[in-house]
């Protein structure tokens, strides 16, 4: 079983990288005052016990003989205020109340050397600090030299020293415990916008909007800025899905709507055969007729359906290539044999473009005329510099108004004048299709009669 992990929240890391650097400035700044105010004590204490080192040595030495023995250094030593020792540094005896074994062997060589005229050495000795001071006289006009030694207590100084350390840790300790605190503050200002963010990210969910207003911090607000634009997004890319769905679904039930019709023709005509004895010539003929009209039906709906299909995925690519507009329209007459159908080309007929989808168009488009309209139906084609302009009129009875921009969407049927079994209501809106593709338009004009329009810009 594997332990989990203890991962601190940002709140948390604040916190402590504050605390962090709380302790080692409170450190730091502490030792350095207690350090700095430890050495200000010791030495103007040491200042102090020289300068009574000095008075009373000179006064013990003046009452000594020349050549003192070791009862001359006790009696002038018995004269110090502190227990003290001398030394003749030529004889190497010594008198005093301190034992010459309590004075450093190293502090007596630093004298006896002749090299010095003081020192001295700081020592704990029984839980107090001590500072043994030694002092050489060698200026006594051919007198053997004397070093004194003394043992002076600086408990006090010590003590005073500790109040400093206890104080600094006091400060340093209350100084962290502020910095906890406002590390837990900052921690919370900056958590308050980080939630609000995973709040406003968990909204993203239910299509629910980021916030208006922005925080106090320039950072959160670029989140929430990028949140919004991606909301924005979302909430585009899920009407596009809800769109694609609701045209998918209605698709389908067109599509079925647009199969029944003809199914049903075939299998009504199915059954004719099944009764050879009872089924006239007429009768077979008849379902003969009915079969091929159903199943030319159906073949040109499957095509169109095809069609819308290649639109729908994106997979449509443009051929462009030079093309002669009067021979396109003679193969399409010699293949469609329409009548009533006149073709006026103005500008020059050569055009660069997709042969397959202008056939398309101009098939889809006098195909609709004759079938939902009236003869006789006109089609002008315009070509400038900037492309062609494709006009189809009809003598029909037009369209109503209120289905005038609902005639190029799929398997749309506007009204019983323009129904038709045969039909399978995708011919404009594969017109319309097929002109956004090559960068053009498709609309319906009724201002002199029923018009429809494509615009085409030239390929380059």
């Amino acid at each position: 079983m594997m332990r989990s992990t203890w991962r601190p929240n940002l709140r948390t890391r604040i916190t402590i990288a504050v605390v962090a650097v709380a302790v080692g400035v409170a450190a730091t700044t502490a030792g350095a005052l207690v350090w700095n105010a430890r050495s200000i004590i010791l030495e103007s204490k040491q200042e102090a016990i020289y300068d009574v080192l000095r008075f009373e040595t000179k006064v013990a030495v003046e009452s000594l003989p020349d050549s003192p023995d070791p009862t001359d250094l006790m009696l002038a030593a018995e004269q110090f205020s502190v227990p003290a020792v001398l030394i003749n540094l030529r004889t190497g005896e010594s008198g005093g109340p301190l034992p010459i074994g309590e004075v450093p062997q190293y502090l007596r060589d630093a004298l006896g050397d002749g090299l010095g005229v003081s020192a001295y050495e700081r020592s704990s000795r029984y839980g107090y600090l001590e500072f043994t001071a030694g002092l050489a006289v060698y200026d006594r006009e051919g007198n053997d030299p004397i070093a004194a030694f003394g043992v002076f207590n600086m408990q006090g100084q010590q003590d005073e020293i500790d109040r400093l350390v206890n104080l600094g840790a006091l400060i340093g300790a209350a100084f962290v415990v502020a910095a906890a605190l406002i590390g837990l503050l900052v921690g919370r200002q900056l958590g308050r916008p980080l939630q609000q963010l995973v709040e406003v990210a968990d909204g993203l969910g239910d299509r629910e909007r980021p916030p208006v207003k922005d925080t106090d911090y320039p950072d959160v607000n670029a989140v929430l800025d990028a949140m919004r634009h991606s909301a924005e997004r979302l909430d585009t890319t899920i009407e596009q899905l809800e769109q694609s769905e609701a045209t998918a679904r209605q698709l389908v039930a067109d599509v079925a709507h647009e199969l029944r019709t003809p199914l049903a023709s075939l299998v009504a005509v199915s059954e004719i055969p099944a009764d050879t004895e009872a089924a006239t010539v007429q009768d077979r003929q008849a379902a003969g007729g009915i079969a091929a009209r159903s199943a030319t039906h159906l073949a040109a709906l499957t095509n169109d359906i095809l069609e819308m299909s290649r639109f729908d995925s994106g997979k449509s690519e443009v051929s462009a290539r030079w093309i002669d507009l009067e021979e396109l329209w003679r193969e399409i007459i010699e293949l469609r044999q329409w009548e009533g159908v006149t073709f006026t080309l103005s500008g020059e007929p050569i055009v660069k473009t997709d042969i397959v989808r202008v056939k398309l168009i101009l098939t889809n488009l006098v195909t609709n005329a004759l079938r939902h309209g009236a003869a006789p139906v006109d089609v002008t084609v315009d070509v400038t510099d900037a492309g062609m302009a494709i006009a189809v009129a009809d003598a029909g009875p037009g369209v109503a108004p209120e289905h005038v921009e609902q005639v190029f969407n799929r398997f749309y049927k506007a009204s019983a004048a323009r129904a038709n079994s045969e039909s399978s209501g995708l011919g404009l809106a594969i017109v319309r299709e097929n002109a956004r593709v090559l960068g053009g338009d498709a609309w319906l004009s009724q201002e002199s009669g029923t018009v429809f329009q494509v615009t085409l810009p030239a390929q380059r």
